[in-house]
C-alpha cells in the first residue's frame, strides 16, 4: 500500500529509518535529539515499545463511531465529504475546540466544533513507511505485531478530514491560530508550512477512496452531538454518546424554557375558559345585566381556544413536517449510495470479466 505523500513533501523530519547490514531490519529513530526516542510530541510513546500500537489506537480508533456508523444517516448528512471549511465553521458562529479524544473529532453542539489537531508525527513519511504502511515488517513490528486493517483506515480517514478543513489560506491561518497544526520541525525549514506546502502534503488523501477508510469517515463527515446522545440511547444503549453538561444547573436549564412555555399556554387556555364560564353566568346565578358583553365574552373565548388549538397544531405539523424532510432526504441519501455502490460493484466485475 503506498503513502498518501511522498518524501519530499512531508512536514516532519523528526524521524528516520535505519536499517541493518546484516539482518536487514529497519528501525525508526529520532533524528533530532537522540536522548528522545520516541513519537514526536507524544513522550509516553516510545519508538521501541511494545504498545506503540496500543497507543495510536487510542489515538484514532472510533468503535462507538463504527457501531453507530449504519445509523449515521439519522444524525447527519451521508456524505463524507460533508466537512465546512475552517472559516465556514468561524462564519457559522462556530469556536473551534481542541479534544484529543478521536470520538468527538469533528462533532459539533451549539456554538461550538470539536476538532482533533495533527499529531506531529503523522506529517512524518518515515513513520508511515514503518508502522501504518510498512511493505515489510521492521525490528520493533517483531515484538508486537502489525498495525491492524482498522487502525490504518481509521489513520486515513482522519487524515482526509483535514483535506476538507484546510481549502484556504484564511483556513490554514486560523489552524495555526487554534494550534491544530505543529510548526514545521525541518532544520531546513524552521518557519511554519505555508498553503502551498500544506496542499503537497495532504492531496493525496483528498484521492482516498470511501472503501480505504473506518466506517465512521466514509458515512459521514460532521456530527451533530446532540443527536449522536439522543441516538446512542438506542443503538449504543447508553444514556449520552458524550456529556457535555457537567452541572446539574446546566442540564435542567434546557428545560426552562419549554415548561414556562407550557404553562404560559395553560395560563391562557384556563384564562379563556374561566371568562367563558362567567360570560355564561354560571357565576352569577344566571342573570345577565349585559347580553351583549356575554356573547362578546363567550365567543371571544371560544375563539381564543381555537386559536391557540391552532398555534398547537400548526407547531405540531412542522415538527413533523422537518422530521420527515430529514428522514426523506437521510433515507435518499441512503439509496443513492446503495446505487453508487452497485453501479461500481458492476463495473468492477465487468473489468474482471
Amino acid at each position: 500500500m503506498f503513502t498518501p505523500f511522498s518524501k519530499d513533501t512531508q512536514l516532519n523530519h523528526q524521524l528516520k529509518v535505519i536499517t541493518s547490514g546484516a539482518s536487514g531490519d529497519r528501525t525508526l529513530i529520532r533524528t533530532d535529539d537522540p536522548q528522545y526516542q520516541c513519537l514526536p510530541g507524544q513522550p509516553r510513546a516510545l519508538l521501541q515499545s511494545s504498545n506503540i500500537y496500543q497507543h495510536l489506537e487510542r489515538e484514532f480508533l472510533t468503535p462507538d463511531l463504527d457501531t453507530l456508523a449504519p445509523h449515521l444517516w439519522l444524525v447527519a448528512t451521508q456524505s463524507s465529504s460533508h466537512i465546512s471549511p475552517l472559516h465556514e465553521q468561524v462564519l457559522k458562529g462556530c469556536n473551534i475546540t481542541i479534544t484529543e479524544n478521536p470520538e468527538l473529532h469533528l462533532t459539533w453542539t451549539d456554538n461550538r466544533i470539536f476538532v482533533k489537531p495533527l499529531p506531529r508525527y503523522m506529517l512524518s513519511h518515515a513513520f508511515w513507511t514503518t508502522h501504518l504502511l510498512s511493505p515489510t515488517p521492521i525490528s520493533t513490528q517483531s515484538v508486537h505485531g502489525e498495525p491492524s486493517s482498522a487502525l490504518v483506515k481509521a489513520a486515513l480517514g482522519f487524515m482526509r478530514t483535514y483535506y476538507h478543513l484546510i481549502q484556504h489560506e484564511s483556513d490554514l491561518h486560523i489552524a495555526k491560530q487554534c494550534r491544530l497544526l505543529p510548526s514545521s520541525s525541518s532544520s531546513s525549514s524552521p518557519t511554519e508550512p505555508t498553503l502551498e506546502q500544506f496542499h503537497a502534503f495532504i492531496a493525496g488523501f483528498g484521492d482516498i477512496q470511501d472503501d480505504r477508510v473506518s466506517p465512521r469517515y466514509s458515512s459521514s463527515g460532521t456530527l451533530r452531538l446532540s443527536r449522536l446522545n439522543l441516538w446512542s440511547k438506542i443503538f449504543l444503549h447508553r444514556f449520552q454518546f458524550y456529556r457535555t453538561n457537567r452541572q446539574y444547573g446546566e442540564y435542567f436549564a434546557r428545560f426552562y424554557a419549554p415548561i414556562l412555555f407550557f404553562f404560559g399556554i395553560l395560563t391562557v387556555v384556563l384564562g379563556a375558559m374561566q371568562v367563558g364560564l362567567q360570560a355564561d353566568g354560571s357565576g352569577n346565578g344566571g342573570r345577565h345585566r349585559w347580553t351583549a358583553l356575554r356573547e362578546t365574552s363567550l365567543w371571544f373565548s371560544v375563539a381564543t381556544l381555537m386559536c391557540i388549538c391552532a398555534i398547537g397544531l400548526v407547531l405540531l405539523f412542522l415538527l413533523v413536517y422537518m422530521l420527515l424532510r430529514e428522514l426523506l432526504f437521510a433515507t435518499k441519501g441512503v439509496i443513492r449510495r446503495r446505487r453508487r455502490r452497485t453501479k461500481a460493484e458492476l463495473a468492477r466485475k465487468e473489468g474482471f470479466a
